[in-house]
């Protein structure tokens, strides 16, 4: 409790000097110094968010905090705009965006349903859509609809090209045990996919499937290649390597 305490009085005092120092004194000291706890909240709310929502990192921060507030705020926003949808690109733009959010928020049955309506009239074929349908479908466990719908995909749009896609596609395939064909289409994806992602899960069939030697292999690959990769890509790999690391005998 104490520790509570002293971390209250160190916002405060930390938002007293900031109101001071950006001209915010009128009316925010006398708020922040009688209001202890609400009055530091209002301040953040009215003055550093709009003040972070300026820049671009800024805006990142400022969206997690309403979303640690509010967890469904996109979802309820998106909602609204759907209901709002006043022609038909309008309305399946919106239900798309709606539908990623609900992945995000691992509503997925939702998201089919909402990826599944979309498809229709000129929309009936897109390929951007269909492959949003396929990702719900698998993260939802339906892999054969998944590959089903991937294939369908394919087969109306064949110029369509999306490593994201073949990655899913690999990863359908897995779920439904069709190994064979799996580590086929994850060996292709290992030659050029951006990133460790398909070929750390390609390593990981492999040890899987008992082909110790070559798993260990392409681990021993990932984790030598990301030595001379730079920090900041490091950190975006940092799953893939850590996984790689972890399997290394």
């Amino acid at each position: 409790m104490p520790f509570l305490i002293v971390l209250s009085t160190l916002i405060q005092l930390l938002l007293i000097i900031h109101a001071m120092k950006t001209g915010r004194r009128d009316p925010w000291l006398w708020v922040i110094l009688f209001f202890p706890g609400i009055g530091s909240v209002l301040y953040v709310f009215f003055e550093l968010l709009p003040e972070l929502r300026r820049t671009r990192e800024g805006r990142a921060v400022a969206n997690k905090i309403l979303k640690a507030v509010d967890p469904h705020r996109d979802l309820k926003r998106l909602a609204a705009e759907l209901a709002r949808s006043d022609n038909v690109a309008n309305n399946v733009a919106n239900k798309i965006n709606l539908a990623k959010e609900c992945i995000h928020a691992e509503m997925y049955e939702e998201a089919i349903e909402l990826y599944r309506s979309s498809l229709t009239g000129i929309y009936l074929t897109d390929p951007d859509i269909m492959l949003g349908l396929a990702t719900a479908q698998f993260h939802h466990g339906n892999f054969a609809d998944s590959r089903a719908t991937l294939e369908a995909l394919i087969q109306h749009n064949p110029k369509f090209k999306s490593a994201e896609g073949h990655l899913l596609y690999a990863r359908s395939l897995e779920g439904l045990e069709q190994y064979d064909v799996a580590l086929a289409e994850y060996q292709i994806l290992a030659e050029y996919y951006a990133g460790y992602e398909a070929k750390c899960r390609y390593a990981l069939l492999l040890k899987k499937l008992g082909h110790t030697e070559k798993s260990q292999q392409l681990f021993k690959d990932i984790v030598n290649q990301a030595k001379k990769l730079s920090r900041g890509y490091q950190q975006t790999q940092k799953q893939w390597i850590d996984i790689a690391k972890q399997n290394l005998s």
